[in-house]
Parts: C-alpha cells; sequence; structure tokens
C-alpha cells in the first residue's frame, strides 16, 4: 500500500496503489491502482477507501477457497512429500496432467463453487472427445479423490462432496478385453526371435518368466538374484515341479523413463520373484550368471530400452512376424494369466508381480477361467451310447415276444 506522488504535464498528482493478500490464503490476491489524485488529502482518503473495498474482496475470496487448479497442484506437493499406498509416485504426474487436461474449465474457478452441473460437463466433453466409458470413470475418481482430499485438508470450503460424486458414468456394453497371449502364441514368440537372434530376446524371456515391468527389468543386476549351484541344479531337475527351488531375484528398483532416473518400484517396495528351472538354465547357459560382477546389470543395454521405445520394438517385432501385435507391459500379463490358469493362487501371483490389490487382478483371473473351471461338469443332458443301446434292445425284445 502507498501514496505517491508524481509530476506530469508541469503539474503535481498523487496515485494510490493497494496490493492485499488473504491471510490462511496467499493465493487470495486483489490490487488496484488510482492514478490523477490533484491532492495529498484526496490520495489519503482514497487510500482508506480502496483498502475497505479490497478488504471486502479478500475475505469473499478466502471465504471461497482455493481454485480448482491450486487445489490440484497442491495435491501433487502433498502426494510428492508424503506417498500414499493409493497412488504411487510414478503415477501421480500423470493424474495431475488428466485433470490438467480434461478439467480446464475448472482450473481457475473457486473449487468451492464448482456443482454437480459442471460435473455433467467434464463428462460430456470427455465423452464427445471419444473417449470410452473406463476412461471417464478414471476422470470422475481422480476429480472425487483430489476433491476429497481439498476438502479434509479445508483448502475447499462450504461443502461436503465432489461435483461428480454420484455421477453416473455409462461404461459400454462390450468390454474390451485384455490384451494377452495364449501358451502357443508365447512360444511362438519366443521361437522366431531365438531363430532371428534378435538383440531383445533375452529380455522378453525374462519378461514372460517373471512378470516383472519394463524399469524393473531395466534396473536387474547380478547382485539381485541368488541362485543355487550347477550341481544343486541338476539335483533339483529331478524333483516335482512343486518341490523345485532354485533360487530368486530381489526386484529392489525401476527405472522412470520420465524423469530418466531410477527410483522404487511402482508398489514402493521391493518383493521376491522365485526363480524357475527355465529361468535358471537359461541365465546359466545365455548369459553366463557366474562370469557377471554384483553390480553389473543383468539383462543387455539399449538405448531404446532406456528412452522408452521398448513397446516399439516388441510391436514391429510382432507385426513383421505374423504374431499378435502386443506391448511390453502384455508380457507382463501372460506371466500372470497362465499361472493363474495353472491354479497358482491369485495372493501368490499378486505377491511374485507386486500388485497391491485384487482389483487389477480380476480381469486376468477372468480371462484365465480359473474360478470358473469345472463348473459345468455337473450338467449331464445328451443321451451316452449305452443309454441309446439299452433302449434299442428294450424294443428289439419287445417285438420279438410278439
Amino acid at each position: 500500500m502507498a501514496v505517491t506522488k508524481y509530476e506530469k504535464d508541469g503539474k503535481t498528482f498523487w496515485r494510490v496503489y493497494i496490493d492485499l493478500r488473504g491471510r490462511g490464503n496467499s493465493t487470495a490476491r486483489v490490487q488496484k491502482r488510482v492514478n490523477g489524485l490533484t491532492s495529498e488529502r484526496e490520495a489519503n482518503a482514497e487510500e482508506k477507501r480502496l483498502i475497505r473495498e479490497l478488504s471486502e474482496q479478500i475475505t469473499r475470496l478466502e471465504a471461497q477457497g482455493l481454485s480448482w487448479g491450486d487445489v490440484v497442484d497442491r495435491w501433487v506437493a502433498q502426494q510428492e512429500l508424503f506417498p500414499t499406498r493409493q497412488y504411487a509416485v510414478a503415477t501421480v504426474p500423470d493424474h495431475a496432467a488428466l485433470m490438467r487436461n480434461w478439467t480446464t474449465p475448472w482450473l481457475k474457478r473457486s473449487a468451492s463453487e464448482l456443482n454437480r452441473g459442471d460435473g455433467r460437463e467434464i463428462d460430456r466433453l470427455a465423452e464427445a472427445a471419444g473417449k470410452n466409458g473406463a476412461f471417464r470413470k478414471k476422470i470422475k475418481n481422480t476429480i472425487n479423490v483430489i476433491y476429497k482430499w481439498g476438502i479434509e485438508e479445508r483448502l475447499i470450503t462450504g461443502v461436503h462432496e465432489s461435483p461428480v460424486f454420484g455421477l453416473e458414468v455409462q461404461m459400454e456394453r462390450e468390454e474390451r478385453r485384455p490384451e494377452v497371449l495364449t501358451s502357443e502364441e508365447i512360444k511362438s514368440l519366443l521361437r522366431k526371435a531365438r531363430e532371428q537372434n534378435h538383440p531383445w530376446y533375452p529380455i522378453w524371456v525374462i519378461a514372460v518368466l517373471t512378470g516383472c515391468r519394463s524399469g524393473e527389468l531395466h534396473q536387474l543386476k547380478r547382485g539381485d538374484v541368488e541362485v543355487i549351484s550347477r550341481e544343486a541344479a541338476i539335483e533339483e531337475d529331478q524333483k516335482p515341479f512343486h518341490q523345485k527351488r532354485y533360487g530368486f531375484i530381489r526386484v529392489r528398483k525401476s527405472w522412470n523413463t520420465r524423469f530418466k532416473q531410477v527410483g522404487p518400484t511402482k508398489a514402493g517396495y521391493w518383493r521376491t520373484v522365485p526363480v524357475s528351472s527355465e529361468v535358471y538354465w537359461f541365465l546359466m547357459n545365455e548369459r553366463q550368471l557366474e562370469r557377471l560382477r554384483p553390480e553389473e546389470f543383468l539383462l543387455p543395454r539399449f538405448s531404446d530400452w532406456t528412452k522408452g521405445g521398448q513397446a516399439r520394438t516388441l510391436r514391429a517385432f510382432c507385426i513383421g512376424n505374423s504374431l499378435p501385435s502386443i506391448r511390453f507391459h502384455t508380457l507382463r500379463a501372460c506371466f500372470a494369466t497362465q499361472l493363474i490358469s495353472t491354479g497358482i493362487p491369485a495372493t501368490v501371483v499378486m505377491k511374485i508381480c507386486g500388485w497391491r490389490d485384487l482389483k487389477t487382478m480380476q480381469r486376468y483371473i477372468r480371462l484365465a477361467g480359473i474360478d470358473e473351471a469345472g463348473a459345468t461338469e455337473v450338467l449331464r443332458f445328451i443321451p451316452t451310447e449305452e443309454a441309446v443301446m439299452e433302449k434299442v434292445v428294450s424294443l428289439y425284445d419287445h417285438r420279438k415276444k410278439e
């Protein structure tokens, strides 16, 4: 706040400049400047009037709370400082970008003023852009999470529910089937990659046999692998499959392509992946595991992989070999589906893959059909050959008696 004197065209004038910020909300700010006052007394009177006027505006702004854009920014900062189990640190920027891209009309508006009509508008915009129900539901869920957090943190005042709370998002009748390969397609993929001596062959093998994410495989080192000796492995080969023990892989770190840095796994914790006989002998024979030092990377290193081109490379290979076009992450889905289909409990697969809840697993459980397996065996409607022949014999005997 200031009253200043200045000269113009040989005359003396006064100007008043007021700049006020909220006490509880530093983003609440109002400014105003008045020029051309002819006396200092007039300027002082104008200053007092402006202070009263702008103070009332600040009070109204603080009562409204932060803008939606400010709430989103503060939520991101909170998640980065104090990560929660709900969202992995690596996915927080994705959710923030989702909000900035699809709730653009809200960003400068007071969050407390948003209502159910505003929520329907956002859903209509996404639908008009051709987004499916699953994507629109993701927008809705993210809005709910951030808005609820804003209310709890008292950044959004005067309301108790999100503007999309209870909003029904129409889902497509036909759910998109998860991208996954059959057992024969997996074998065909790896066989052709080996026949062509494809440089990515070792990476694809370990991906489909461990279920690790691309970034996790990128950071695997010899020191993360603990295996038995060759002599012990030969003895293990003779045991039933459920008794075999070749070692394990500790999945500790992950490469983040977006930020070009090494960080924790997506779930935020390390996990153990059992080494199967296939993984053991592949590492021993193809990669000569004994010769690697603990600090050396387990798999080949490619610049395309570091830059995030793993999906593009795999798709190009599949298309060129008349195989179903898949992304790299599909290899992880193949691993999970194949395990579940053979009767491995979903909770065990969750631990191996690093999923935090069953929600993600449900698609693969349905795809594997393990819950439904055998359920229809109780039905017996088609007549058996024995029953038919018995009827024929009975009729024949009846006619013979006549």
